[in-house]
């Protein structure tokens, strides 16, 4: 998995926040606490002197120690510690610092490795902005209903949309579940409304909950932030973005202004997934002969090591009216 050093710093200040929230809370209650059951900290004293017991005289004067003794005299302190905030009324843990993952204190480090809430965390933003957009929410594979596609048999086609369309939705779901970064590519094409976009968020919805970084973003958008950068406009860098991740999801390829430096850039961008070997997820209204007439030959050309899939049907948005 690779995230952008923008996306670990994000996780990292949130993993701080929770840290110390836990840590002011717990110490808000344990002042309450103590207002009201002051033998606390005798309690607490006892079981400080058993630890610095075993401290002081361990390789020390040579005498014996008696560790059993030690340890009972501190597990009857913890004891009375939990029978003192339960009598209260409280649970036995109240007094703990409430980090939100127990595993690593909300350090974000379990056992020398990333523990699983950094992962979490680091799946949650590698969204980004789409992540708080109501597109991602509803794009999924439990929200695609392929009943908006007619059941009629096309003759020329020889069968019928929602027969077909039914066929790219459970490949695509099983492509979101075997995904690797050894994964193939893909063209969907075709006109508005067939679900295009939905079928591609819902992949990425499913990958970000494997693990996987995926960047999504529209064409245009793409060639603006490219554009900006190169004109000193930026000091972000999309190209490490887009070398980052593991799936890139070009979304509205066509409907970007035509200018020599957009297609040149969309004809690097795809050149360049190809021989990294990058998966990638190719959304256009146009369809391949359009295609080549926009941005040439050699776009075409390689799109061969792509599947195409030609999204058919009638405009669900407007079904749905």
């Amino acid at each position: 998995m690779k995230f952008s050093e923008i996306i670990y710093q994000r996780a990292e200040n949130e993993l701080k926040n929770r840290r110390e929230r836990a840590e002011r809370l717990a110490s808000m209650r344990r002042k309450e606490f103590l207002a009201i059951h002051p033998e606390l900290l005798d309690i607490e004293r006892e079981m400080k002197n058993a630890a610095l017991e075993v401290i002081k005289n361990v390789g020390g004067n040579g005498q014996k120690i008696d560790i059993a003794t030690i340890a009972k005299r501190n597990i009857e302190a913890q004891e009375a510690k939990k029978s003192l905030i339960k009598g209260a009324g409280y649970p036995e843990d109240y007094l703990d610092i409430p980090y939100s993952c127990k595993k690593c204190q909300d350090t974000g480090i379990c056992n020398g490795k990333l523990c699983e809430c950094h992962l979490a965390l680091l799946q949650q933003l590698s969204v980004g902005e789409l992540a708080c957009s109501p597109l991602l929410a509803r794009s999924t594979f439990d929200t695609f209903d392929v009943k908006y596609y007619s059941d009629i048999k096309d003759p020329d086609l020889g069968f019928s949309p929602y027969e077909y369309m039914r066929g790219c939705f459970e490949m695509l779901k099983a492509y979101a579940e075997s995904f690797s970064i050894h994964s193939n590519s893909f063209f969907f094409s075709g006109g508005t409304g067939l679900g295009k976009t939905h079928l591609a968020l819902a992949v990425l919805n499913r990958l970000t909950q494997r693990g996987f970084s995926v960047y999504y973003n529209s064409a245009s958008a793409i060639i603006k932030q490219f554009e900006k950068e190169r004109f000193g406009r930026s000091a972000d860098s999309m190209e490490e973005e887009l070398n980052k991740c593991d799936l890139l999801i070009v979304d509205d390829l066509g409907a970007e202004f035509s200018t020599p430096f957009g297609e040149a850039t969309v004809n690097e961008l795809v050149n360049n997934a190809i021989l990294s070997g990058k998966p990638m997820i190719i959304i256009s209204n146009l369809s391949v002969d359009e295609l080549e007439a926009r941005y040439g030959q050699r776009m075409v050309s390689r799109l061969n090591s792509f599947e195409v899939v030609e999204f058919i049907g009638e405009d669900i948005r407007q079904i749905k009216k």
